[in-house]
Order: C-alpha cells, then sequence, then structure tokens
C-alpha cells in the first residue's frame, strides 16, 4: 500500500477569532492510500493546537511513524481518524458505496460567527438569516460579550437558535455570572463554558441555559463521566477528537444511552474530515444543528468541492467513499509540503 502525507494549508477569506486567539489559515494533513491496483482512499488529520494542544508537526511524526502503524501515533485520535477514514474511503470507493450507512440527504447546520467586533459579527449573522439558517453559534469568552450577543440576537431577530461558545474561557464564578447576564438572549445552549467536567457540573447547578460539553467529550467513557457528574445536557462530537469515524459514532450513541443531546462538529476542518462528518450524522439521524458549515469560512478551491449550505442544510455526500472530487490543482493551491 502506497502512502503520502501532504500538509495543506487552507487560509481564511478574513482572520477568525476566538477566545484563544486569531487564525489567519487552518493547517491539515492530508493522507493518500493507494493499492496496487490504483485504488485511492483519503484522510484528513485536523488537530488544532489552540483548541486541542496537538501540534501540526506531532501529527505528523505520528503519521509518518513506521508507515503509521506504530505506536508512537496511537495517543493521537487526529491521526488515527486519518488513518481510519482513508481505509474506509478506499474500502467504499472499491465497493461504490457512501461510507455511511444511509440516512438523511441532508443536515441542519448552525453558522458558525467569530469573536469579532459586535457590528462586524452582526453583519455576517443577518447574512446568513438571508440565507435561509435558523441556528447561530457564537464565539465568546472576551471583555466585549455582551455587545456582541446583544449584537447578534438584534440581527437575527427573536427566532432563530442562537448558542454561544466560550471554548473554557470562563472559571466557574465568571462562566455562572456571564450565563445568567446573557440568559435574556434566548440561548438554545452555552458550549463549554468552563474547562472541565466538574467545572461545568458546577455551572449547570447554577443557571437555566442548557450546557454543552466539548472539549473533554472525546469517547463513549467521556459521555459517560458527564452525564455521572451531571454536568451537561448535551455534548458536541468531534471525528478528529473521538479517533475517527467509528469512535465518533460510539461516542453519539453513548450520548443517547444517557439520555443527552448530541450533534457533531469540526473543528474549522477541511473537507474530508467535513464530509465524513455529514455522512456519519445522516447514518445516525442526529437532529440537532451541526457545527460543519466551517468550510464557507474559507478561501480556495478546495474549500468548494462540497455543495455550500441551502436554507440552512448542507447536502450528505453519497460517495463513493466520502464523495469528495478534489482535482489535484486545488490541492497544489494550498499545499504545503509532501512529507512522504
Amino acid at each position: 500500500m502506497k502512502r503520502t502525507v501532504k500538509r495543506l494549508s487552507i487560509p481564511f477569506r478574513e482572520p477568525f477569532a476566538t477566545a484563544s486567539g486569531v487564525v489567519t489559515a487552518r493547517d491539515v494533513l492530508l493522507l493518500e492510500l493507494e493499492d496496487s491496483d490504483g485504488a485511492r482512499g483519503f484522510g484528513e488529520a485536523a488537530p488544532f493546537e489552540p483548541y486541542d494542544g496537538v501540534s501540526i508537526e506531532a501529527a505528523a511524526a505520528a503519521l509518518l511513524a513506521d508507515g503509521g502503524h506504530g505506536a508512537a501515533r496511537e495517543p493521537l485520535p487526529q491521526a488515527r481518524a486519518a488513518e481510519e477514514m482513508a481505509a474506509l474511503d478506499l474500502r467504499a470507493r472499491r465497493d461504490r458505496r457512501p461510507v455511511g450507512d444511509p440516512g438523511a440527504e441532508a443536515i441542519a447546520v448552525n453558522r458558525t460567527l467569530p469573536a469579532g467586533p459586535p457590528d462586524e459579527v452582526a453583519r455576517y449573522a443577518a447574512d446568513g438569516v438571508r440565507a435561509g439558517y435558523s441556528c447561530f453559534k457564537l464565539k465568546v469568552g472576551l471583555p466585549d460579550d455582551a455587545a456582541r450577543v446583544a449584537a447578534v440576537r438584534e440581527a437575527i431577530g427573536p427566532w432563530p437558535a442562537l448558542r454561544i461558545d466560550a471554548n473554557g474561557a470562563w472559571g466557574v464564578g465568571e462562566a455562572i455570572e456571564m450565563v445568567r447576564a446573557l440568559e435574556p438572549f434566548d440561548l438554545q445552549l452555552v458550549e463549554q463554558p468552563c474547562r472541565t467536567l466538574p467545572d461545568l457540573a458546577s455551572v449547570r447547578a447554577a443557571v437555566n441555559a442548557p450546557i454543552a460539553a466539548d472539549e473533554p467529550i472525546a469517547s463513549a467513557g467521556d459521555v459517560q463521566r458527564a452525564a455521572t457528574l451531571e454536568a451537561c445536557d448535551l455534548v458536541n462530537v468531534k471525528l478528529a477528537a473521538s479517533g475517527g469515524f467509528s469512535g465518533a459514532r460510539a461516542t453519539l450513541r453513548a450520548a443517547s444511552a444517557h439520555g443527552l443531546g448530541a450533534f457533531l462538529s469540526s473543528t474549522l476542518d477541511g473537507p474530508w474530515g467535513i464530509a465524513a462528518a455529514l455522512q456519519l450524522a445522516a447514518s445516525e439521524r442526529v437532529s440537532l444543528a451541526c457545527g460543519l458549515a466551517t468550510l464557507e469560512l474559507f478561501d480556495a478551491r478546495l474549500a468548494r468541492v462540497l455543495p455550500p449550505p441551502r436554507a440552512g442544510l448542507l447536502a450528505v455526500p453519497q460517495g463513493p467513499g466520502l464523495g469528495i472530487a478534489a482535482d489535484s490543482a486545488a490541492v497544489a493551491e494550498v499545499l504545503v509540503e509532501e512529507l512522504t
């Protein structure tokens, strides 16, 4: 089996701001597997160091170690996700079927709003309403949060769902104070106000808005712990953090078993990760809006290999495999280096 690993850097249309900082491009690793018959499968490793503490260099080393099968990569779920994704894509392409089981033809998605100046974010939100989005997720965790949330709610009106995501930026006391102050803006959920599950449990007991856990959720065991602690009402599941399609599916099913809501999202992944998550959401009948409409944030041909959202819905790729047909020119446009 021939293996190729490429490092890609996909530029944002505009710098993307969160409580963790500002990024201007998204680096991912593309793993290509090619068998002796010339059939190919693709997988994506999407670590995001400000979010998960894993550098692109560490993920690359994990994919390159012993041809991708050595112990060096085992602790890194992002590398495992790429390995599994490429193998599943290759197998499904051979069989001329999608990776995921048949399910919904389209998935409801939220529009992700950066933690930028309130007036700019409000204009982007208003554009989302005109585009048909019915759910918005706003990044918070900065001093002007109240003004930004107020501006977005005014821009979208009373009906669309509004989520806020602090990415663990607050301590318990600050989180309780901020959530209580922002609850009048009719929040559908507050995602990761604090870093740990015990802290989320403390916040959840003191506020009315539903709490969603994100960063601490990477496995079915994490979901069980969250349920035991009564730390959250919902969980946000990511393929990269869960180690791939199978791990994320087990995490979704654990959430259902414990009576927790669940949705899928990406950490600003490339098109292969988005396609895999869409197929998983369809096959698992995920009904909550998913955070998968992030390719529109990028300025590159590669970001347009999947159709854009329509009326707040993303079409599920029907295959073969992941259903991604990225030509060599689109990949070359964002290629930093070929590692193997």
